[in-house]
C-alpha cells in the first residue's frame, strides 16, 4: 500500500506545480508602452519599391488611322505609375504576450515615397486601342504616410533575440497620408493636395545576420483623388478636364534594424532565454 501512496503524493506534487511553471516558462518581460519609444534596439528603417495602380477618367482624343483628330471621347481606364521609391522609419511597441517568442505590436511608420504616372494623354483609335502621344503628358506624386496599424510578431524581432534566427510578423491597419500631384512640364496648373486615409495588410519575414534585416510586403486598398484637371491643355494633346485616382498600392520594402546588435541575448547555440534563463524553449 506505500508503494502506491508514494507515487500518488509525487503525481499530486507535479500537477500542483504544473500551471505555476507553465505560467513562467511562457512568459517574457514587457516595458511600459511607452517606454519603447527610448528603445533604439526596436527602430527600423527602410527603402521601399513601390507600384502604384490608379484610374484616368476623361476626355479622350479620338484619331483615324493617319492620326488625324477626330473629336473627344469619355474614357475611364486603369493606370499603372511607373515604379517609385521611398523610405521610412518605424518602431514596434510591444502590449501583449501570446507565447513564449511572440506578441502582439502596435507598428507605426512615418513613410515618404514618389512615383510618377507616364502618358496619361494617350489617344484613343477608331477600333478602341489606345496608342501613346508624341508630346507625352507626365505627372508626379509624393506620397507621405504614417501607417499604424497592430502586428502579431514572433520570433528574434518579437523579444529582440539574437539566438533566434528567424521571425515573422503579420499585421492590419490604417494609413493616413497626404499626396502632392503635380504635372511634368505644364503651366497654369497647380499642384494638387490630397489627404485620406486607407486600409491595408502586411506581411514581413526577419533574418538575424550580424543585424537583424527584413523583407516586407504591405497592400493598400482604397480611392484617393490625386489631381482634378478642369480644363483642356491642347499643347498636350488632352483637350478636356480629366482627374486621376489612386486606387491601391503594392509596397515591397527591405529594412534594417540598425540597433539590433545591442540586443540581449546571443546565445543563439543554447535553448535558454537570457530574461529566464531557468525555463527551456519547447
Amino acid at each position: 500500500m506505500n508503494f502506491f501512496k508514494k507515487p500518488i503524493i509525487i503525481v499530486a506534487f507535479a500537477l500542483l506545480a504544473l500551471p505555476n511553471s507553465g505560467f513562467a516558462q511562457y512568459h517574457f518581460e514587457l516595458d511600459p508602452l511607452l517606454s519603447y519609444f527610448s528603445d533604439s534596439r526596436r527602430y527600423e528603417l527602410s527603402f521601399n519599391y513601390l507600384m502604384p495602380f490608379g484610374e484616368f477618367a476623361g476626355m479622350t482624343r479620338v484619331t483615324n488611322g493617319s492620326n488625324t483628330f477626330i473629336g473627344d471621347t469619355d474614357n475611364k481606364r486603369n493606370i499603372v505609375a511607373a515604379s517609385g521609391f521611398g523610405g521610412d522609419i518605424g518602431l514596434s511597441l510591444p502590449f501583449k504576450r501570446t507565447g513564449h517568442i511572440s506578441c502582439w505590436a502596435v507598428n507605426f511608420h512615418l513613410m515618404g515615397n514618389m512615383y510618377a504616372w507616364h502618358d496619361l494623354n494617350q489617344s484613343m483609335g477608331l477600333d478602341g486601342t489606345l496608342k501613346p502621344q508624341t508630346t507625352s503628358l507626365n505627372a508626379t506624386t509624393i506620397h507621405v504616410s504614417l501607417p499604424i496599424g497592430i502586428d502579431w510578431k514572433i520570433g528574434n524581432d518579437a523579444i529582440c533575440t539574437k539566438r533566434l534566427a528567424f521571425g515573422t510578423s503579420l499585421g492590419a491597419g490604417f494609413i493616413p497620408q497626404v499626396n502632392m500631384t503635380s504635372l511634368d512640364n505644364v503651366t497654369g496648373v497647380d499642384s494638387k493636395m490630397s489627404f485620406g486615409c486607407t486600409p491595408y495588410a502586411k506581411a514581413e519575414l526577419s533574418i538575424f545576420a550580424g543585424l537583424d534585416v527584413k523583407l516586407r510586403v504591405m497592400y493598400t486598398l482604397g480611392d484617393i483623388l490625386l489631381i482634378d484637371v478642369n480644363k483642356g491643355l491642347p499643347a498636350s494633346n488632352t483637350d478636356a478636364a480629366f482627374r486621376i485616382t489612386s486606387t491601391s498600392n503594392l509596397i515591397v520594402s527591405f529594412i534594417i534594424m540598425p540597433f539590433s546588435g545591442g540586443w540581449h541575448e546571443w546565445a543563439w547555440y543554447n535553448t535558454y532565454d537570457n530574461y529566464n534563463q531557468h525555463d527551456r524553449l519547447n
